[in-house]
């Protein structure tokens, strides 16, 4: 009984820290719920995307529903030390529209009072100025593209998030709407910058999305087996740690089906899974 008690309080704490992780990270079921709702109202309605492709219109003839994509990319920066540490995030709001052979950048700033936005000047952004494509993310969901430019440009790097749906997270986000053949688009358009500008085949810019995605399994993996520690300590039992070191495995499994192979990561779930071990005995 007491050991089903400790097993229980070590799966309530695991649970509680999940889901602040999942509130810090934007992931679990707080946000599947408002991206669900988030689907919905935009299938209902699609007056908010006419609305903002109209606006574009006015500054870019060219602008239609197939090619304007909104852009939201958030930055977090933590300061302090200690007891004391503040986290404070930066949204930067874009809209692109694809051209023929360029992509056209439209500043966005938004009123989250007033829920209100302005569009700024369109500025091109041609393969002259770019110095290299990469990618980030997931495609169909949360895909990054950056543009690392030429020093002439002014501009250090320029980074398009790709989402097909937009949706409210928080009172940051402006929109619900769908944008899935505009993102299309892009990306047909990225890939033919990518190549004309620095050579990237669209097998380069897989593989440069592939490695950041096997850089979150690699940090997952190693807060798996931290978690395994926590639950070691809490429970002195065996079962739920192995579960935990069993999902680093297959995180691993996974990086090592996508050709990444584990490193670091690697060292530090068998030092965490020694140091689990150590406090059973």
């Amino acid at each position: 009984m007491d050991q089903f008690l400790n097993l229980l309080r070590v799966a309530l704490i695991l649970a509680f820290v999940a889901t602040l992780v999942g509130w810090r990270y934007n992931i679990g079921p707080v946000i599947w719920i408002r991206r669900s709702r988030g689907r919905a109202r935009a299938l209902e309605d699609d007056a908010s995307r006419r609305e903002l492709v109209e606006r574009v219109r006015q500054r870019l003839p060219q602008a239609n529903d197939q090619n304007v994509i909104f852009s939201l990319q958030v930055e977090s920066h933590t300061s302090g030390g200690g007891r004391m540490r503040v986290t404070t995030y930066t949204y930067y709001y874009k809209v692109f529209v694809v051209d023929a052979d360029c992509l056209w950048i439209l500043p966005f700033s938004y009123d989250k009072r007033t829920r209100s936005y302005e569009l700024g000047s369109p500025i091109p952004l041609t393969r002259d100025l770019i110095q290299r494509v990469s990618l980030a993310g997931k495609r169909g969901r949360k895909l990054t593209v950056s543009f690392t430019l030429n020093p002439e440009a002014g501009l250090d790097k320029i980074d398009m998030v790709l989402e097909p749906l937009q949706f409210q997270r928080n009172k940051f986000y402006p929109f619900d709407f769908l944008q899935e053949d505009a993102c299309a688009k892009a990306m047909d358009l990225t890939e033919k910058l990518a190549l004309s500008a620095c050579g990237l085949t669209p097998e380069d810019l897989e593989e440069t999305r592939l490695e950041d995605e096997c850089n979150n399994y690699a940090i997952a993996a190693g807060f798996c087996g931290f978690f395994g520690i926590i639950a070691a300590y809490a429970s002195h039992a065996l079962f739920l740690p192995l579960i935990l070191f069993a999902a680093a495995l297959a995180l691993f499994g996974l990086m090592i089906s996508k050709k990444q192979m584990p490193k670091i990561s690697l060292v530090i779930v068998i030092v965490e899974a020694v140091i689990a071990f150590l406090i059973i005995r």
